[in-house]
């Protein structure tokens, strides 16, 4: 991945498209892939906003993979939601 790439956002492959990928650029992009993951932490929340023509939804969510659930902090919580304002706001 490029510093370009690495800049705008996130760049994303299903499990469909790796196959299209030649073998040495798939085996990049999965290293690239387990080095985010080290770098994130564990995952926290999955904070959602689903936009419509005429309005959005937001949405924070917990699986069982998700370090936090719906009995945390409220403040716990909020902070998360925060967290993610801030990464939206940022986005290109």
């Amino acid at each position: 991945m490029s510093d370009g790439e690495r800049e705008s956002g996130w760049v994303s492959w299903t499990a469909d498209s790796w196959l299209d990928l030649p073998p040495e650029r798939r085996a990049s992009v999965r290293r690239t892939m387990i080095e985010r993951h080290r770098e994130r932490g564990p995952l926290a929340a999955i904070v959602q906003v689903r936009v419509y023509a005429d309005g959005a939804e937001p949405q924070v969510s917990f699986t069982g993979e998700c370090t936090l659930g719906p009995d945390a902090d409220q403040g716990e919580i909020a902070a998360v939601v925060e967290r993610a304002r801030v990464a939206l706001a940022g986005w290109r």
